[in-house]
């Protein structure tokens, strides 16, 4: 069972919630009736499109180019879901965008191919707590061409009064041939800053993670664990432009904060139900200050991945395993190590 900690709730609007769930043309809402919305798009890979605020008496939309599918150039921002793949899949014989299976070659994209299907919805509720929208998608002919399992994806957004969590659930059918490998991550991607007003490269974030995991000429793990330079806090203007910077160390609870000039401050929390083996990619770092977006990516992976083997997870047929994150505003103020209290 997932264990997370319940932060101190300070964006309230109104004493009482009034949880909903509603269709918005391509999208579906939903709504804690109090601090937070957030806005899922199932036929464009099930992915979190939205996520608005209440702070400081007005509304804020955080996401970048959120729910915007106009074709244009530049970074496509929102959240999407990275799966069976993180990063690029690279073969010496065959450069990027393969991987080997028991002797077989197969295409598989940057990021996986999750993120390119529509999927399903199969079930929302509105409780008295929360409010849930829960997407499906499964094995298909077009999955066949990049990955000769079968099986079943969830995704269960929920909103609670204090934070949106999304629940994912991948299951190996009983009848695989062997243990289905994949990684696993989310792409979410905020603007920066969050709240309109100050530099994008003023927003912070704050770590405690011990390792860097370095990539080589072709963007894949290269193997090489170093000490990470960026424990503490630290503005997002220190990142590399556009480079992504891999951040990793013991899995069982990864935690990442991100606070805007404003006060405005973002608690990222992922956990599964069994995490790979270590070296593994916890946060991969990804922004641009002159675009305006930071991307604190959730993953449990590495790149290339499938054909290292490094952070790979091995679902043995009929098993499923569970991958849970929690996205909590509130207010902050910067000072000190704010992870110094929490329980493990």
């Amino acid at each position: 069972m997932i264990r997370l900690l319940l932060p101190c709730l300070l964006l309230s609007v109104s004493v009482s919630a009034d949880f909903t769930v509603s269709r918005q043309g391509d999208f579906y809402v939903l709504d804690n009736g109090r601090n937070i919305r957030a806005a899922i798009a199932p036929e464009q890979g099930g992915e979190l499109t939205g996520f608005e605020v209440h702070f400081d008496g007005q509304w804020h939309e955080l996401l970048y180019r959120a729910r915007d599918y106009a074709n244009e150039p530049g970074w496509r921002g929102k959240a999407p879901f990275l799966w069976p793949a993180t990063g690029v899949s690279y073969t010496h014989d065959e450069g990027k965008g393969h991987y080997i299976l028991n002797g077989n070659r197969f295409p598989m994209p940057a990021h996986g191919f999750a993120r390119d299907q529509s999927w399903a919805v199969v079930e929302q509720g509105e409780q008295e707590s929360l409010s849930s929208l829960t997407l499906e998608m499964i094995r298909s002919a077009e999955s066949q061409k990049f990955y000769p399992f079968d099986f079943e994806l969830r995704v269960e957004y929920r909103l609670e009064t204090d934070r949106l969590s999304l629940l994912y659930t991948v299951v190996a059918d009983d009848g695989n041939d062997g243990p289905m490998p994949f990684s696993i991550g989310n792409h979410v991607t905020f603007r920066a800053p969050l709240i309109a007003g100050t530099p994008a490269g003023s927003v912070r974030f704050y770590n405690d993670f011990p390792e860097q995991l370095l990539r080589d000429e072709n963007n894949a793990f290269s193997g090489e664990v170093v000490p990470s330079p960026l424990r503490g806090w630290h503005e997002i203007s220190e990142l590399p432009l556009r480079y992504a910077v891999s951040l990793g160390g013991p899995p069982t609870r990864a935690v990442l904060l991100v606070l805007d000039p404003s006060g405005l401050q973002l608690k990222m929390v992922h956990q599964a139900s069994e995490a790979p083996s270590r070296p593994v990619v916890l946060f991969n770092l990804w922004a641009d200050v002159n675009e305006g977006f930071f991307s604190p990516e959730p993953w449990l992976g590495t790149q290339n991945s499938l054909n290292s083997g490094a952070g790979l997870i091995r679902l043995e047929p009929g098993q499923r395993w569970q991958w849970r994150i929690d996205i909590f505003p509130s207010r902050g103020d910067g000072s000190g190590d704010p992870l110094s209290k929490e329980s493990p």
